[in-house]
């Protein structure tokens, strides 16, 4: 059986607002796609447009989504329509059948119900091949919706429509974000106009379109039309897409008899293979471009977009080094490329740096590359440049650099008078500044290095004894007077408590444990035994992650969200793989081959990436630090081609937690051979 035919794209669907099981769309897509697809059911439902359950279809909706959270842009609306003509939203839906629509990575297809006619996609990196089947001929239409403001060109006599829309969630620095598309029919239409719409009418029962994107320009939307669907047939678009896939999903391959695991490991590389997306593209004499997001006009140089570092570099990246790091070195590259352009490193980019989430952690991702050589020591040198200006530099507007950075490096700590979720603040640039000081160290920056390194036992000033956990301070140096209550969420913690936000401390796990009188073990055990209660604490009210946190019930070790994505590991950290394996099989019992099959937000590849790493038994602790923190596979036999060309075997009968190093370093693994002659104690 194909890797390609055990993903399900509908895992992960089946949310609402105040409940995720995934918080995703079924994306049609090549990997790292420019463009996706996906139905589009309900608008009213605003970011929560798509659901398993619904019947109701409002057409293929062009979609840059990377979560319900941030929102969308370069959207709009393709669909057909037979005899009168309807673009609004409440007349123009349809029933469609939901039940035999076919949603694959490279492929789509489904019948819609009033207007009898069925539709196929399947993508290109900048767009994709659409048919129309027609119930018959007549009054047969193709409709293109802007959900925004959007320009439409006609020209009827080469059957084809260019245009742009300027559909975006959030303000961008250039004032306006435009992307430009070519439609190419393969029959002849003439035209109907509403606003921000198009309706090409023809009396074919039968219709293929091409169309293509560009965020450069309406030149470069054709160009990349001529290169990817000029010529081609839907089935050659097809046979490359899902080949394309197919290669991607080959890179493990998993060997075992639970069909249900395997169907929920290669979903979760589909997702880790979706983000973060290219945002650049080749111009005619194959230069590459991207969009620079504060002028508006073409720079070069690579870029990729729709990546929440706060959540990507935990499991993401570390995976991306051991399968695919020319992938990772082009995004290192255009991660410094948005510095070039904007003079400050992104902390969330879509396509733009917005304000979203604690810290930086760009630091890791960064730190990361360059320690394990995944990036060029002259592109490192420049990585460091940044970095260090992040470091040090306030920028004195809200989500550009590091939030309460004066006070940070003047008390040693982020006061909670000074910033909002302040624990998490200040461990995130403890974080961050061991990530900094290990690139100076590969450097050989050694004044730099030891500074940085000092700056990363700053974790240990929020550390209150007294109740053992990681508390605010004001800038006197005292706690908050209140009583402290471990289960309230927010005010000083981000997305969690006290129990979740005391342990991310991922560079200095021996000194965490230092702080809790050699006793850190049983204060995971403390966690994953506690009941798994909550209180709204900082926030309005109750928010989705604390209903996951309930619904897993895995206690305080919430595996629905990124903070407690190491806590299993801990153990292991501390010298016990066969407890963190034990563990790490319990939460993985809560990812399932169905809707709602994950245990909560999964984000930009994020919760796939934990999946995928745990059931490979190993776990980069701290990113930047290049080693894998160790657990066992969950399968009997795993099959990693590595990036560098050699392979890894990984065989579970033959790992026995006894007999293995907890730590293994990034260049043994990448060695490749048996993972159990790499583990085992010298």
């Amino acid at each position: 059986m194909k890797k390609y035919e055990y993903v399900n794209v509908r895992l992960g669907t089946l949310n609402t607002r105040r409940f995720s099981n995934g918080n995703v769309l079924p994306i049609i897509s090549v990997p790292h796609g420019m463009a996706s697809f996906t139905i589009q059911n309900e608008n009213s439902r605003g970011s929560w447009f798509y659901s398993p359950c619904s019947r109701s279809f409002e057409g293929i909706r062009l979609t840059h989504q990377p979560s319900p959270w941030v929102g969308d842009y370069g959207n709009l609306i393709l669909t057909g329509q037979r005899g009168a003509l309807y673009f609004d939203e409440e007349r123009r839906w349809s029933s469609f059948d939901a039940e035999k629509a076919v949603l694959e990575p490279a492929y789509m297809k489904a019948y819609v119900c009033r207007d009898r006619y069925t539709f196929e996609l399947t993508p290109t990196n900048s767009g994709a091949a659409v048919r129309f089947c027609f119930s018959e001929e007549g009054v047969n239409r193709i409709n293109l919706i802007g959900m925004a403001k959007t320009v439409f060109e006609a020209d009827a006599d080469n059957r084809r429509v260019t245009g742009y829309t300027t559909a975006a969630s959030h303000p961008v620095p250039c004032g306006e974000l435009r992307e430009y598309f070519v439609l190419q029919s393969d029959v002849p239409f003439r035209v109907e106009r509403g606003e921000n719409a198009i309706s090409l009418v023809t009396g074919a029962k039968e219709a293929e379109i091409r169309f293509s994107t560009s965020f450069l320009s309406a030149e470069q939307a054709l160009l990349n039309y001529e290169r990817e669907l000029k010529g081609k047939s839907f089935e050659e678009i097809y046979d490359a897409a899902r080949a394309e896939w197919e290669e991607y999903l080959s890179s493990v391959e998993v060997e075992d008899a639970d069909e249900e695991r395997k169907a929920v490991f290669y979903t979760c590389m589909y997702r880790a293979y979706l983000w973060p997306r290219r945002f650049y593209e080749r111009d005619a004499q194959g230069r590459v471009l991207h969009l620079n997001m504060e002028t508006g006009k073409p720079s070069e140089g690579y870029m990729y977009a729709d990546n929440g570092f706060w959540d990507t570099y935990r499991t993401l990246y570390p995976y991306l080094s051991l399968v695919d790091t020319k992938l990772y070195a082009e995004i290192a590259e255009g991660i410094y490329n948005y510095y070039a352009d904007s003079g400050w490193l992104p902390k969330w980019l879509c396509p733009n740096n917005i304000n979203c989430m604690p810290g930086m952690l760009v630091e890791a991702v960064a730190a990361d590359a360059a320690v394990k050589e995944i990036i060029s020591r002259p592109l490192a040198e420049k990585m460091l440049t940044a970095l260090l200006h992040d470091g040090e530099c306030d920028s004195g507007e809200p989500g550009v650099g590091r939030t309460g950075l004066k006070e940070y490096r003047k008390y040693g700590y982020v006061p909670y008078t000074a910033a909002n979720e302040s624990v998490n603040e200040t461990l995130d640039g403890c974080y961050g500044d061991y990530c900094i000081a290990q690139v100076a160290a590969k450097l050989g920056k050694k004044e730099i290095a030891e500074r940085y390194y000092g700056y990363a036992k700053n974790y240990r000033n929020l550390f209150d004894p007294s109740v053992g956990f990681m508390r605010g301070k004001d800038e006197k140096g005292n706690f908050r007077e209140e009583d402290f209550d471990p289960y309230a969420w927010g005010r000083d913690y981000t997305e969690g408590s006290a129990w979740q936000s005391s342990f991310a401390v991922y560079h200095d796990i021996a000194g965490l444990n230092e702080l809790y009188g050699g006793k850190l073990a049983a204060k995971i055990d403390e966690a994953v035994a506690a009941p798994a209660y909550y209180s709204i604490g900082g926030y309005a009210g109750e928010i989705h992650e604390m209903s996951e946190m309930a619904a897993a019930d895995f206690g305080q070790c919430a595996i629905s969200n990124q903070p407690s994505f190491h806590m299993p590991y801990i153990y292991s950290e501390l010298g016990d793989v066969g407890k963190t394996a034990a563990l790490c099989e319990r939460l993985a019992g809560a990812f399932r081959n169905a809707p709602d099959g994950f245990p909560g937000d999964e984000d930009n590849g994020t919760m796939a990436a934990w999946f995928i790493l745990t059931c490979l038994g190993m776990y980069q602790m701290c990113p930047s630090r290049p080693d894998f923190t160790m657990s066992l596979p969950l399968f009997d036999r795993i099959t990693v081609h590595l990036a560098n060309g050699r392979t890894l075997r990984i065989e579970k009968s033959a790992l026995r937690p006894e007999e293995m190093r907890n730590i293994v370093g990034y260049d043994e693994v990448m060695q490749g051979g048996n993972l159990a002659d790499i583990v085992r104690k010298k």
